[in-house]
């Protein structure tokens, strides 16, 4: 069998659905393996510390940026979010997917170190309706403005991506990232089988 393992980033803007369509998803495919973000951003309600985030102190996150080991990290909204190396790697070598669930500047670093990585961007059906998810969330109103404007920046930079998925229905969604996970797998340049 040959190891056609790879990362699998899913950006979105906030409110999107990324990861709940996430979790969905990885009911659907045992091969998969979310790798769990660091940040320093306390957990929102039914949010659960290491399963969901790492949840770190601002100097503890500092330390790993300084000693290399996040694949990648950014401050969004005040906050510092990262993936941690170690977990990636280990689950490419293993031939499993990796999913990261990231922005898109963490995206893009991604593809920088893991070219052979596939990036889709999940999108609302429109920004009307990121508009009521952001407002569902309780959050206060300058907090969800700050967040449609970061959107409306975030979706320019759609032709980054390999695909764009429409989080119309999450389990349609979650659907149409494991049809693209199974085409992603079967290319060619992914195989290593040798034929005599």
């Amino acid at each position: 069998m040959p190891n056609t393992g790879f990362a699998l980033v899913i950006s979105s803007p906030s409110g999107g659905g990324k990861t709940t369509v996430t979790t969905e998803l990885l009911k659907k495919d045992k091969n998969l393996k979310r790798v769990v973000t660091a940040t320093t951003r306390k957990p929102r309600i039914g949010e659960v510390n290491k399963r969901d985030y790492h949840v770190w102190s601002e100097d503890k996150f500092k330390k790993a940026i300084d000693k290399k080991l996040m694949a990648e990290w950014a401050k969004v909204h005040s906050f510092y979010y990262g993936v941690p190396k170690a977990e990636l790697d280990s689950t490419v070598k293993k031939g499993k997917i990796p999913v990261l669930v990231i922005d898109v500047q963490g995206a893009k670093t991604i593809k920088k170190l893991y070219p052979s990585a596939v990036l889709i961007f999940l999108m609302p059906p429109s920004l009307k309706e990121l508009k009521k998810r952001l407002l569902s969330r309780k959050d206060n109103s300058k907090d969800t403005t700050k967040r449609l404007k970061t959107a409306k920046s975030e979706i320019k930079k759609l032709p980054m991506y390999d695909y764009l998925v429409i989080n119309n229905k999450v389990k349609n969604a979650a659907e149409d990232i494991k049809t693209i996970i199974t085409a992603e797998r079967l290319k060619t340049a992914r195989q290593n089988m040798k034929f005599n």
